[in-house]
């Protein structure tokens, strides 16, 4: 295996992720939940690739990393609001906690909508299209195969800890920090999936389950969260609204704990050296400048 074909296909999906992420990028008028969603999904993807070259690259990385974060955040709360209506819809409760909690969503879609203007749009574009040229023009040549597999283990390690620290605990904020390794570690297996698709599509598959139990806890305590800062509830409407979220929560943290145990089951150095078999002796070499890959939403 030529040592720099795992880099280069990782950087030509990493170009594709931002590059697509650019023009995806709404403005103004232009935010439906699923444009919102498609962009941040984008952004999280480009995200974990771009942390493949962390180890190794250092700080081109991190600056990619820290400006990716900065144009995901533009469109954060217009997803946040959206992700509320939804989960009000699906809980159904009685008027006096559904109406106040409408009212204050639609003020603060109004605010968001107000702030997210033209210049942010081009601002946002400008500085995604920016990032495409830099990666384009960055120099990897001492980026090989083993700083891949090393830097995926990274990842992998430190979902693992994160876990265990999460599970251990009861803090909502440990479970969204867990939540954020375990997407950069489905999108990094995902991308490299041609070195043996049963195997690694299988278990990014598994990922993504764990990770929308996870955005389903973490949804849940957003809208506890609003509820209570700013919907302006009668103290017994929120009592009400609090347990039934709270019960929903105990289900979802249960059933993340369980997808959590089995997938993570495996140290770390037996994950790294599994990985490098995969990507030393790969069922299909990874072409030069192929398409993004393409991952369940």
């Amino acid at each position: 295996m030529r040592d720099d074909a795992w880099p280069r296909h990782c950087r030509a999906l990493l170009v594709a992720s931002v590059g697509s992420a650019a023009r995806q990028f709404p403005g103004r008028g232009e935010q439906p939940p699923e444009r919102v969603h498609g962009v941040r999904k984008t952004l999280k993807e480009a995200r974990a690739i771009a942390r493949l070259f962390l180890p190794s690259l250092g700080e081109p990385a991190r600056v990619t990393i820290a400006a990716l974060a900065v144009v995901r955040r533009r469109v954060g709360r217009a997803r946040d609001l959206d992700v509320m209506e939804a989960r009000l819809a699906r809980l159904a409760p009685p008027p006096e906690i559904a109406a106040p909690l409408v009212e204050a969503i639609g003020r603060e879609r109004a605010a968001a909508s107000r702030g997210h203007g033209g210049f942010a749009t081009s601002a946002s574009r400008a500085q995604l299209n920016a990032i495409v040229k830099r990666l384009e023009s960055c120099d990897q040549k001492s980026v090989g195969g083993d700083d891949i597999v090393e830097a995926v283990a990274r990842t992998y390690r430190q979902a693992r800890r994160r876990g265990r620290i999460a599970f251990d605990g009861d803090d909502p904020a440990a479970l969204h920090a867990l939540r954020a390794r375990v997407v950069d570690l489905r999108y990094q297996l995902a991308a490299l999936s041609p070195a043996w698709p049963a195997a690694l599509n299988a278990q990014s598959e598994e990922l993504n389950a764990l990770r929308d139990t996870l955005g389903d806890f973490n949804d849940l305590h957003v809208l506890a969260t609003f509820a209570t800062e700013r919907a302006s509830l009668e103290p017994e409407a929120l009592a009400g609204l609090m347990a039934r979220l709270a019960a929903k929560q105990k289900k979802l943290r249960r059933r993340a704990e369980t997808e959590f145990d089995r997938l993570f089951a495996e140290t770390p150095d037996a994950f790294a050296g599994r990985l490098s078999a995969y990507l030393r002796r790969p069922m299909a070499m990874p072409k030069a400048g192929a398409p993004n890959v393409p991952v369940k939403a």
